[in-house]
């Protein structure tokens, strides 16, 4: 698919302010952090890094079941992952907070969380949602399909 001229010109001409960086630790999540990082120093923007804690993901049973160790256990391992983020946007003078969310559809929780404040999401094209994951960038795709602001999805 080819996008016309005028629509790339204007994409790379906007400025974004409040940018949401949906993050589950995988390597393109880590990446879209750097690309929205670069952009919110261009921008004087603020960034604000959002998790979803899902619980326990049973494959057999084909759903998540909240187990509250478990996910005291997810949000402190995510907290470790997010303190560097954090860090990193400091050292670069960058605005930063941190959401973190219990939920049960990472699309949906992104969603309503992004709608009411962001005119960005930055993501990864793909992450880690258990048997999602075979169902390449379904999160990415979720979410670009049903937000009012702009995505950039990041390989």
């Amino acid at each position: 698919m080819c996008i016309p001229l005028i629509q790339i010109y204007i994409i790379c001409c906007m400025i974004f302010k409040n940018i949401l960086v949906p993050y589950d630790g995988s390597n393109f999540s880590n990446r879209a952090f750097q690309k929205a990082l670069d952009v919110a120093k261009k921008d004087g923007s603020k960034i604000t890094i959002f998790t979803v804690i899902e619980g326990e993901y049973s494959a057999i049973m084909g759903h998540s079941k909240i187990n509250q160790q478990v996910i005291k256990k997810q949000q402190s391992a995510a907290k470790k992952y997010i303190y560097k983020l954090e860090s990193s946007a400091k050292n670069s003078n960058v605005p930063v907070s941190v959401k973190i969310k219990q939920g049960s559809k990472i699309v949906n929780e992104i969603i309503n969380f992004a709608n009411s404040k962001f005119n960005l999401i930055v993501m990864g094209s793909h992450g880690r949602t258990g048997l999602n994951k075979l169902i390449l960038g379904s999160v990415a795709n979720g979410v670009a399909q049903q937000a009012k602001c702009s995505v950039m999805v990041i390989k």
